[in-house]
């Protein structure tokens, strides 16, 4: 495979898809992925849509994001399904918790705090035990995320873009100090400026010249059927004390989230969820949940993430590095909330227009030191 374009995209996860959507508009693009589009993180992910919760110290990446799912058309093969999420906190929470839902509410986000015996009135499916109230968010839902991303990328190509599968990037071609095009098991591909969107593999894509600081982690889901199907009032809940998050299926079952780990090994890591996690959703959902007590496990997986010590994404052009180069990477399993941003990033960072939001906490120069030797910081705990 050779040619020439104006842009060539590495990666055909959502974020990946995002900019070549994105930059199709006006350039030549070509989107390369080793394997295929939302092949790997982003098809395995929840698809939750909760900007407000994870970004809403910055408001206008909030507001963009929460825009742009509900306004993007994807060509009918995709819907947001809106629902409102919980954030539950424990009676040490609550102090923080109340504070959050002020503040989110004062930059007039629809947030509020709700004390236990509200939430039960309210979500009588929740029993409460244990926790002193929640956060309520009710600009929040889900997409299915292959939906989505595949949605994006149809997207892409109406606008010209090429999209290219099984063929993987070796290397990035640099001449003069400039990005001149990648590498690939089968050949060279040129282009002016390269977005790498490549989750974990960026940081070894890029070792000859960037030192990228993201860590490949493991996360897990199990699918529970309940002994009723659970109805349209079933919310979005995050118990962090519990690092674990659910949300309902279109068929009443209930999707459960969590137990995220490092690992060394990414190609070796196991894709199916560990009977450790299997055990902490059995005792956890039914203290959580009424009606599961009998609950059977339809399907479970696990799959391969990209950390970065914040748990925030890497969205540059980082100085120091060949011109033309642009890293989107580090997404934490937030990707297919935050990746509305990626184009407006991309977009900005390669010389075009502002984005509707400061591009300065996505900066890699935010990180004292660069590297891979960090802990994980769960999406859990921010």
């Amino acid at each position: 495979m050779t040619g020439a374009y104006d842009s060539v995209v590495v990666g055909a996860g959502i974020a990946g898809c995002m900019a070549a959507r994105e930059l199709a508009a006006d350039r030549d693009v070509l989107l390369l992925d080793r394997s295929g589009v939302a092949a790997a993180a982003t098809g395995r992910a929840a698809g939750l849509v909760a900007p407000t919760l994870f970004f809403g110290d910055l408001p206008d990446v909030a507001r963009h994001a929460n825009a742009f799912v509900r306004e993007f058309d994807g060509t009918g093969e995709f819907a947001f399904t809106r629902r409102d999420r919980l954030d539950l906190a424990t009676a040490e929470e609550r102090s923080d918790a109340e504070e959050t839902a002020r503040e989110r509410a004062a930059d007039g986000f629809p947030v509020s705090y709700l004390d236990a015996e509200a939430v039960r009135e309210r979500y009588p499916a929740l029993t409460m035990e244990g926790f002193a109230g929640a956060v309520e968010y009710r600009d929040t839902g889900w997409v299915d995320p292959y939906s989505y991303a595949t949605a994006l990328a149809g997207d892409a190509t109406d606008r010209g873009a090429t999209v290219e599968t099984g063929h993987a990037v070796t290397g990035l071609l640099v001449e003069d100090g400039a990005v001149a095009g990648v590498e690939t098991d089968a050949g060279t591909v040129r282009a002016d400026e390269v977005i790498v969107a490549a989750g974990w593999r960026t940081r070894e894509l890029l070792a000859d010249h960037l030192d990228v600081p993201v860590r490949p982690y493991r996360t897990q889901c199990v699918v529970l059927e309940p002994e009723e199907p659970l109805d349209e009032s079933f919310p979005l809940v995050r118990v962090g004390s519990e690092h674990l998050y659910t949300r309902p299926e279109h068929n009443g079952d209930l999707l459960v989230g969590g137990m995220a780990e490092l690992v060394d090994d990414p190609e070796g890591a196991s894709t199916s969820a560990d009977e450790a996690f299997r055990r902490q959703c059995a005792a956890a959902v039914p203290e959580l949940f009424h009606g599961f007590e009998t609950a059977g496990v339809v399907n479970d997986w696990a799959g391969v993430d990209t950390a970065t010590p914040d748990a925030r994404p890497i969205l540059d052009a980082p100085a120091d590095t060949p011109e033309g180069l642009v890293v989107a990477t580090g997404f934490n399993g937030l990707g297919v909330m935050v990746s509305p941003v990626v184009g407006p990033a991309v977009r900005e960072l390669l010389g075009g227009a502002s984005a509707p939001f400061a591009l300065s906490p996505f900066a890699m120069e935010r990180f004292e030191h660069t590297g891979a030797d960090f802990d994980l910081r769960s999406t859990s705990d921010v």
